[in-house]
């Protein structure tokens, strides 16, 4: 592996880069160059112009700097305006990417680069979205670089992992050698236990992780922690789905059958933004015969994700649904976490459901200075009465519907986009899951009745499984999921 020299970067993150020394570090470059990330971490791609078809390589390690970023001029990035007196350089990592002067980038790099941001975001949970993956030009106006030619759009959904198969859960791996069992499919991971050789391990499933020896997939166990496939007697874990060219299924012992084919209308699925890590909710799969909706009485999926992330109690939801109608998962659906609060259960319903959580803010108050505002539930700043905070106007009747129930009279509305998306991820999480396409009777729907929902399979609301809530009610446009007993 080729390294710069010594003098050509600081050692950590917090040295300074020697006076002068950005336009050499710039030319010689050939690979990607790599600068460690202490606080908000991002991911910046450039071009590096040379005759030389050198291979790449890591050239600084990541717990130093390099000046790679160069000055900042007019930037259009949020997260670097945001920090007018920071330094990129020191915060961010470079992956430079070779190309001849007026040439595009070939399909192989475009794919190595994928899975790079792949690696490096799961190394360092950076989240993968255009907010947090920058071209150069992004910081400094003045490049055009990397120009056109690279569609960051795509390197992203090709960097996106695709859902893992929930067949896998309950195979057992042999492993070849004493193998290290990790918080995180990297070698820097924290390390759990180690697994002697001969041993067999229980898989939940696979991810792509840091690339060891030139295997890039790790096996994750039942509680969640990961060892590097390469040590087991199942290096390529897509092996284990293989079907031979007439659709039989494998002779192979240790296959298991081929993932269902997906829902046409399955809706786009980002897997990368808002993911909890392991340990803040449970890795077990147990059977799934019902969907909760849940709203999040707030105004963005990103608040309802802070809530959850780093709450001990391992409060959260599979699905987020944006006000936008994008859809994140923040776990993989067959595997749960608490979101019903329900008291006594031993969180039997919490294990047996799928939760999707909609970006809403919920009821709405009339504001006590002005009947012709409503505010949602947050206090004004300065005070301490809750709905102080402006939603809308009463004249604004696209953003709000009038309703009694449970005591408030007036609830946010969901937005078309977002109403669709909820549509068509039901339909792909009933048809994956063998759910009934189904909502409760109509005398039931917006009702809470503990003997009738303790065996109920179908679509539910947190309403059918608390008295103090309102997620989602009657606001919801129940009609546009298409449900033949949806009510009016």
């Amino acid at each position: 592996m080729d390294r710069l020299r010594r003098g050509q970067l600081s050692p950590g993150p917090s040295g300074r880069f020697p006076a002068g020394r950005d336009r050499v570090a710039q030319r010689r470059r050939f690979g990607p160059s790599r600068t460690r990330l202490p606080e908000r971490r991002q991911l910046r791609l450039h071009p590096l112009c040379n005759r030389r078809r050198r291979p790449g390589g890591q050239y600084v390690d990541e717990k130093d700097t390099a000046f790679h970023a160069g000055f900042v001029v007019n930037p259009s990035a949020a997260l670097v305006k945001q920090r007018p007196n920071g330094n990129p350089n020191y915060y961010t990592i470079g992956i430079v990417l070779e190309a001849a002067a007026g040439r595009g980038f070939s399909s192989e790099q475009r794919a190595v680069c994928a899975r790079l941001l792949r690696e490096i975001a799961d190394r360092w949970r950076i989240a993968l979205d255009a907010e947090h993956v920058l071209l150069h030009s992004a910081i400094r106006a003045s490049a055009d670089c990397p120009g056109a030619a690279l569609n960051v759009a795509e390197l992203l959904a090709a960097a996106v992992p695709e859902p893992e198969p929930a067949s896998l859960a309950g195979k057992q791996i042999g492993l070849l050698a004493n193998v290290k069992l990790r918080q995180a499919p990297a070698l820097n991971g924290a390390l759990v236990k180690v697994l002697p050789a001969g041993s067999r391990v229980e898989i939940g499933g696979f991810v792509v992780g840091e690339t060891v020896s030139g295997n890039r997939y790790w096996y994750r166990d039942l509680d969640g922690h990961f060892f590097w496939a390469g040590a087991s007697e199942r290096p390529d874990p897509n092996a284990l789905l293989e079907t031979d060219p007439a659709g039989r299924s494998t002779t192979d012992t240790m296959a298991v059958s081929a993932p269902a084919a997906a829902v046409a209308s399955a809706p786009t699925i980002n897997r990368s933004r808002f993911r909890l890590p392991a340990g803040q909710y449970y890795s077990e799969r147990p059977h799934k015969d019902l969907i909760v909706l849940h709203f999040t009485a707030g105004s963005s999926a990103k608040s309802a994700f802070d809530t959850w992330n780093g709450d001990a109690g391992r409060i959260g939801a599979a699905y987020l649904v944006d006000v936008d109608g994008t859809v994140y998962e923040v776990f993989d659906p067959a595997q749960w976490a608490y979101h019903l609060g329900v008291q006594g259960s031993g969180g039997r319903h919490d294990k047996r459901s799928i939760a999707i959580e909609i970006a809403n803010v919920g009821p709405l108050r009339p504001a006590a200075d002005n009947p012709d505002i409503l505010n949602w539930w947050p206090p004004k700043r300065g005070d301490t009465a809750p709905f102080g905070t402006k939603y809308c106007e009463l004249n604004q009747t696209e953003k709000y519907r009038k309703h009694s129930y449970r005591g408030e009279h007036y609830f946010a509305s969901f937005p078309a986009a977002q109403t669709e998306s909820i549509r068509r991820l039901l339909e792909d999480l009933c048809a994956r899951f063998d759910i009934p396409r189904t909502l409760p009777p109509t005398a039931k729907q917006f009702e809470r009745d503990p003997d009738f929902f303790q065996n109920y399979s179908g679509i539910a609301s947190h309403v059918n499984f608390r008295q103090d809530k309102w997620d989602i009610g009657p606001a919801f446009d129940w009609p546009a999921l298409h449900i033949p007993n949806a009510r009016v």
